[in-house]
């Protein structure tokens, strides 16, 4: 340890043998009040940064939901409405209700609604 206080005795001895430079620049103090200043502001800016920005993205996310949705609207092949998957729906014609079928065909009418009369 005292080869640690020798070191640090010699440093102190060396600096202050250094000529002393008492010109501060101009408002220097009242630069660094103005920075300490901003620090926590910028921090709480944070905040608000962040949801203007958020509020910028509204209008293109809605933009692009508007075009999503006119395009899952829009018909596939042009002759009938779509699924959300974008395959054409299948026509339905003369479809009847089971009368009075068994309960395996009515579920399996459920399952696969194309195999009608299998």
């Amino acid at each position: 340890m005292k080869k640690i206080e020798d070191i640090l005795e010699r440093l102190l001895a060396e600096t202050r043998e250094i000529p002393a430079n008492d010109r501060v620049p101009y408002a220097f103090e009242k630069r660094i009040m103005a920075h300490i200043k901003e620090a926590p502001a910028t921090l709480a800016d944070a905040w608000s940064v962040w949801a203007q920005s958020l509020w910028k993205a509204v209008v293109p996310c809605l933009a692009v939901l508007v075009m999503v949705a006119v395009w899952m609207k829009a018909p596939a092949d042009g002759s009938g409405a779509t699924t959300p998957q974008g395959n054409a729906a299948p026509a339905v014609a003369n479809f009847e209700a089971p009368g009075e079928e068994d309960l395996e065909s009515i579920v399996m009418l459920a399952i696969d609604p194309d195999s009608t009369g299998e």
